[in-house]
């Protein structure tokens, strides 16, 4: 979990920071207030911005998990093809779990580095090309997509208990298909360290904030 944490904390802590250009549909004021309102959420290291985060790649995770979990149940024993209302169904217990993960996550953060400084130090590497070039939290993003894997079976599992959700998969399925879904995960590291080189290239890559 602590490179997970890390992972989490680092996306917190570029995506806040970052600041996207507007929609030609907004005026530049509005541009401006979104762009200042992010920025400050970032320096300030708010828990809205883990919460979003989290929910962004946690539903991301939750659709991957599915799709594993399933294809694992049909090599590895048990059934699991769960329809849209189904699947509707478990997210209300996942949202749950993800909101316990993003609070968890800034709390914990909050104690490692409750300055900032740490993860800046990051960046600063990040920014100089001196670490994760390409792939992105390579280690926190494989940790967190076999979590996020537990974490949507668990979902499933209450779900089942509370709504009837049909859920026929042995721990031995969910551990598998948890793996299975490690791919997931590497493509979000890979693509979240695209997203990076384009800040780079177009110097918009935060370089010098910290939260307080």
């Amino acid at each position: 979990m602590p490179n997970a944490l890390r992972s989490l904390s680092l996306q917190v802590k570029t995506f806040g920071a970052c600041r996207c250009k507007v929609s030609s549909t907004l005026t530049y004021q509005q541009g401006k207030n979104m762009a200042k309102d992010f920025t400050t959420s970032a320096r300030e290291n708010r828990i809205s911005l883990w919460i979003s985060v989290s929910f962004l790649w946690g539903t991301v995770f939750y659709i991957s998990s599915i799709l594993m979990l399933g294809f694992v149940s049909e090599y590895s024993g048990g059934h699991f093809h769960p329809d849209l209302l189904d699947s509707i169904k478990s997210y209300m217990f996942y949202a749950l779990l993800i909101l316990a993960v993003a609070i968890g996550g800034y709390l914990g953060n909050k104690l490692y580095d409750p300055t900032g400084a740490k993860r800046q130090q990051r960046i600063n590497a990040v920014t100089a090309g001196m670490k994760e070039q390409v792939f992105v939290s390579f280690v926190g993003s494989i940790a967190t997509s076999f979590v996020f894997g537990l974490m949507t079976a668990f979902a499933f599992w209450l779900s089942h208990l509370t709504f009837g959700v049909a859920f026929d998969v042995p721990l031995r399925t969910v551990l598998i298909g948890s793996l299975a879904n490690i791919p997931a995960g590497i493509v979000g590291s890979l693509l979240t360290g695209l997203v990076f080189l384009v800040l780079k290239f177009a110097g918009k890559f935060p370089t010098g904030e910290v939260a307080s």
